[in-house]
């Protein structure tokens, strides 16, 4: 195991996977063919406990199914990781819906760590994302174990569907849909003090998460469209770089970048989810210059506070427009993640991503950061995207789908 964690990415991710569908290949023969589907109650599975993304978007999809009246059993996938040889994992109810809400990689580990028995009869539902055009072979194969697979974009549900017909499985794009995340609080309080903001300052925010892939991420691109709207240092503006699970080489690029420059800051400091909706509505200013989002769930949580978005257009993220912010325009360019996740990746042309043009982010930084007055010009159109896109999980829209059949009434 040692040997293997020494491994870079491009090395490592294929060895995981390829064992994990390898183990998985010698029970598929033993998994049911023919479901008997029965009633019973809505299990959501997710990482509960962790503050990345995917562990935010888990609760915001159960939070959703409660607000509209669905009676919801929480369970945490991390535990199930120690019964991938044992297939001891235990899943709470009989029949009803599983909704897994995670990747396809980790759902074939739900799969896998629970006995079939514990779940053949149940109507099940994946949640995944993807961030390039073209989805992993692995992840189209495993759509035919599942009823559903949800998508926060309609780009992840292209790029499901492109690997579909790419594996001969034309006939399993109808299982897609659409959901975008959904976002149903109000928006949060600021507190400026609690992260060292000033309100006499413009604050400017740009988050990363490395394991999400600081080439996808892109902070740097943030870096430099700062250091190119602002020479040197202005006293009326900074910009903090909020980044999760950050590792020594990626702290170090960082900080021997932004050397000499007071107006930007690093802070790694790991935050609840109310913390970071309170760090959120305490800025001016969020900015992502992302290379492709599979949805983009920083950007709709600014929206939602209130906060002027400056963002890379296009992938996931097409609920960024110019009514409700600064889309930065970007051209596509091939793939390119040699340390990162996406280093396993085949080769494909199909497989490119999006260039952020640095010069037109510093043009909306310089101007919004100066102008209060063009920071909320968009505001209020901004709060009312994330009531738009949630108005899929209402419950009148809820009701019409096809998993209701199967809950207890």
């Amino acid at each position: 195991m040692s040997i293997l964690r020494r491994l870079p990415l491009k090395y490592r991710l294929p060895l995981i996977h390829g064992g994990l569908e390898a183990i998985a290949l010698t029970r598929m023969g033993h998994w049911p063919r023919a479901d008997r589907l029965s009633s019973g109650p809505l299990v959501v599975s997710g990482f509960f406990n962790e503050s990345q993304g995917i562990g935010r978007g888990g609760r915001l999809t159960a939070d959703a199914f409660e607000a509209a009246g669905y009676a919801v059993i929480r369970h945490d996938l991390r535990p199930c990781f120690r019964h991938i040889l044992d297939q001891k994992a235990v899943l709470p109810g009989k029949g009803g819906v599983w909704l897994i809400h995670a990747n396809a990689p980790e759902t074939l580990v739900a799969l896998m760590t629970h006995r079939s028995d514990q779940w053949r009869d149940r109507y099940r539902i994946g949640y995944w994302a993807w961030e390039t055009p073209l989805a992993p072979p692995q992840w189209a194969r495993l759509v035919r174990w599942l009823h559903e697979v949800w998508t926060p974009s309609a780009y992840v549900a292209e790029a499901l569907a492109a690997a579909l017909r790419a594996e001969g499985l034309d006939d399993l794009c109808g299982r897609l849909r659409v959901m975008p995340h959904p976002l149903l609080s109000a928006p949060p309080q600021a507190d400026c003090a609690r992260f060292g903001l000033s309100p006499d300052r413009c604050e400017v925010l740009s988050l990363f998460d490395v394991n999400s892939s600081p080439a996808r991420k892109n902070p740097w691109a943030s870096i430099e469209a700062w250091l190119m709207a602002f020479p040197e240092p202005p006293a009326h503006a900074a910009l903090t770089l909020k980044a999760s699970c950050l590792d020594t080489a990626t702290q170090t690029r960082l900080t021997e970048r932004i050397a000499n420059r007071p107006d930007i800051r690093l802070l790694s400091e790991r935050l609840s989810d109310e913390d970071m909706d309170r760090l959120m509505a305490s800025v001016d200013i969020f900015l992502s210059l992302h290379r492709a989002e599979g949805f983009g769930l920083g950007l709709l949580e600014a929206m939602n506070a209130g906060v002027a978005v400056i963002a890379t257009e296009g992938t996931g993220n097409d609920f960024l427009t110019p009514d409700n912010g600064y889309p930065v325009p970007a051209r596509p360019v091939p793939l390119d993640d040699p340390d990162g996740p996406y280093s396993a990746l085949p080769r494909n042309p199909a497989q490119v991503w999006a260039e952020p043009d640095i010069q037109a982010a510093a043009d909306s930084l310089r101007r919004l950061v100066s102008d209060p007055t063009a920071r909320a010009s968009k505001r209020a159109a901004a709060r009312a995207t994330p009531a738009r896109l949630s108005a899929r999980w209402s419950a009148e829209a809820l009701k019409v789908h096809d998993f209701n059949r199967w809950l207890d009434s």
